[in-house]
């Protein structure tokens, strides 16, 4: 059953309740991080190289004969600044700030109506950190969860770092060569969205909405991923799941609600993510 809980649930009972049927207008006032810690370059990164053809500086953009379609700035040959897309109605479909061609801060996704459907945070200087720690890794000198887990499983845990992770693709959808083909494909109808990026570390809040603003998804990541409360809904018209995440799995208590509010079951997961015992709650029904 868990299984369908792809639990995702949020920081604290109260955020579910303040954002239940809202949208945070004011994220991208906060879209940027501190200074990005850079490796030696004489260490390997493990960042995949973009497929687009970028100039050495200078802003890259593309317009549709009545709209823009989107702007970047490119320095050193990678993408580094806000990057907007537009849908042909000149709604803002997607909008973030990249460095070195990674997602740092506030990346949010919207539809062609206006709605927030998606929100991620992510640091483009603790994806650096990170990757720089799975590489010379030692367990007496080791900061994060990931670099770890790297050590024992390599493809689950670069998984995490895949921007396919943060936004999966249900279905198949070709791949892009240029960014004007990218742009037109995201605000095109009915195709899979797709980040600009390929890699990033999610750090901070994570929300996915239903269209009309119903939260479907929300908590915080640490890391690359997931902590502490977050709470998940299947769909628009069920109840929530609500627990507790560390190091990215399910632990201890969880609880599901129906969509009023009601208890209808406690799900207990041990420290390794195993669901331990599960308990539905019987109701006398209402005379």
């Amino acid at each position: 059953m868990i299984a369908k809980i792809k639990p995702l649930l949020l920081a604290g009972c109260c955020l579910f309740s303040c954002f239940a049927r809202t949208q945070p207008a004011a994220i991208l006032e906060h879209i940027g991080s501190a200074e990005v810690y850079m490796p030696d370059e004489s260490v390997p990164v493990m960042q995949k190289p973009l497929p687009y053809e970028l100039p050495a500086s200078g802003i890259v953009s593309s317009s549709g004969t009545d709209r823009p379609l989107f702007t970047v700035p490119v320095k050193r040959g990678k993408l580094n600044g806000i990057w907007q897309s537009w849908y042909s109605n000149r709604v803002v479909c997607d909008s973030g700030r990249l460095v070195n061609n990674l997602p740092d801060g506030a990346w949010i996704f919207r539809n062609e109506e206006g709605e927030i459907l998606s929100v991620r945070h992510y640091s483009a200087d603790k994806f650096f950190r990170i990757t720089n720690e799975m590489q010379h890794y030692h367990p007496k000198r080791s900061f994060y969860y990931l670099a770890a887990l790297y050590q024992k499983n390599k493809r689950l845990a670069l998984r995490y770092l895949d921007a396919a992770y943060s936004f999966p693709i249900s279905g198949t959808r070709k791949p892009v060569l240029s960014l004007q083909e990218l742009a037109e494909a995201n605000t095109g109808s009915g195709i899979p969205y797709q980040p600009v990026f390929l890699q990033g570390v999610h750090e901070g809040l994570y929300m996915n909405y239903f269209s009309g603003g119903l939260v479907k998804d929300s908590g915080m990541y640490k890391d690359g991923m997931k902590s502490g409360k977050w709470i998940h809904r299947d769909t628009a018209q069920t109840g929530w799941f609500q627990g507790a995440y560390k190091h990215g799995l399910p632990v201890k208590e969880w609880k599901h609600f129906d969509q009023d509010g009601r208890l209808l079951e406690v799900l207990h997961y041990d420290h390794s993510g195993r669901l331990h015992w599960r308990k539905k709650i019987n109701r006398q029904p209402n005379r």
